[in-house]
């Protein structure tokens, strides 16, 4: 949970629920090549493309920040 409050506290510094900014980050991970959306409602499904805009938001220093928070941290479970 530590963690988990660390890359919140990323995502309010950047003014991004942390959902967005998860989506962001994923979109900005070269380690990704697809990201799935899954909403059931227009809301969720409009909060989660907000993740598209925010995505230069997350520069370089903001992504190493999030690494180095990882670092160590099994991303899937796949």
């Amino acid at each position: 949970m530590k963690k988990v409050k660390e890359v919140k506290e990323t995502a309010d510094a950047l003014g991004l629920s942390l959902p967005v900014f998860a989506i962001a980050w994923c979109l900005n991970n070269p380690r990704v090549s697809t990201v799935i959306l899954g909403a059931s409602k227009v809301a969720q499904l409009e909060e989660n493309l907000k993740a598209v805009e925010a995505q230069d938001l997350l520069t370089a220093e903001v992504m190493s920040r999030v690494e180095e928070v990882l670092k160590g941290e099994r991303l899937s479970t796949w």
